[in-house]
């Protein structure tokens, strides 16, 4: 992102506008009621908001050309309509949570000085509101439907019959990993009960319930389990402190076969952690909704992985903004 301008000054500044008109419509499922088209008075009564101020609303949405006006109708625009109108192609839940965490974002000052997050932000973050976990689980797997398949088949899992999939959540990855690797016998899904919940229903709906084995617990309080040819941990390290990440870099040595490999998937920064933008920009999302977490550089990782014991960490970039540490337990 350049700014190299007072102008690009001013549209970063205002770019809270655009998000928080667009946050606005997706949390009153306002995409999803417009069908063939509906007047503004109309809708109005519908979703019990006041008509001027969601006149104002709709005319904002067409601008930003989410929506379009024939007449007085006004109608989903194309990208609207496929990902936002509640179809099969659904994936407003992850804007939901980035919603939630508003609140949060706007305590940065707050958090700067304090060095911590409020309390309340942290018992949205640990799930104790049921809404958010499930917006979170289910914005997980409206970010991966596409990533999932492309990344796995860019990692080779030789002969391992056994993955661990350890905080998948809504098991996209676990699906992804049973249609890209046929070898694999059996895939287990680890992550808390109220994220598994979500799971099960992802799962069924792609036909592969019975494919995949369920276990809830949590990580920091729960071995992994045993016997296990290859663990995946896709966007967990984040939200830990070095310890939390260390402490599940023995846990997973524990849990494999010798042989058997790590891969750890991340938003991951380069050696100087300024870039790239997204992967910085994530470091301060984690300031702001966790105790200690934040993005961390492949080599941190790898070294971790070292120093427990792995043979040969090294990184593969798998995406624009992700790249996978993968190391082996000695045999």
């Amino acid at each position: 992102m350049k700014i190299e301008s007072f102008r690009d000054l001013q549209r970063l500044a205002h770019g809270f506008q655009m998000a928080k008109v667009f946050f606005t419509a997706n949390d009153l499922d306002l995409f999803s009621r417009l069908g063939e088209g509906r007047e503004a008075a109309e809708l109005a009564y519908a979703l019990q908001v006041d008509g001027r101020a969601l006149g104002l609303l709709l005319n904002a949405l067409v601008a930003l050309e989410l929506l379009r006006k024939e007449g007085e109708l006004y109608l989903n625009g194309p990208v609207a309509e496929e990902l936002l109108a509640g179809g099969a192609g659904y994936r407003g839940s992850i804007f939901k949570h980035i919603h939630h965490c508003w609140e949060a974002w706007n305590g940065l000052p707050e958090v700067l000085r304090t060095g911590r997050p409020a309390e309340s932000r942290e018992a949205a973050i640990l799930g104790e509101r049921e809404e958010w976990t499930r917006d979170f689980i289910r914005g997980m797997d409206d970010v991966t439907r596409d990533l999932a398949p492309q990344v796995v088949r860019q990692l080779d899992l030789g002969e391992a019959r056994v993955l661990l999939d350890v905080g998948g959540g809504p098991g996209t990855y676990a699906a992804a990993f049973l249609e890209a690797h046929p070898n694999l016998r059996e895939v287990r899904l680890f992550d808390l009960p109220g994220a598994l919940e979500v799971g099960k229903e992802k799962l069924a709906s792609r036909g592969m319930l019975d494919r995949v084995r369920l276990l809830p617990g949590d990580f920091h309080r729960n071995e992994l389990g045993s016997g296990i040819d290859a663990i995946w941990i896709s966007q967990v390290f984040h939200s830990q402190d070095e310890e939390g990440c260390r402490m599940l870099i023995e846990k997973a040595w524990r849990a494999l076969n010798p042989g058997g490999q790590l891969m750890v998937h991340e938003f991951l920064l380069d050696e100087e952690k300024t870039s790239p933008m997204n992967a910085a920009l994530f470091a301060v999302h984690m300031l702001v909704m966790t105790e200690g977490g934040r993005s961390y550089s492949g080599s941190e990782i790898a070294g971790w992985m070292a120093e427990q014991g792995f043979e040969g960490p090294h990184v593969i970039k798998v995406s624009e903004d992700t790249g996978v540490v993968v190391g082996r337990r000695p045999r």
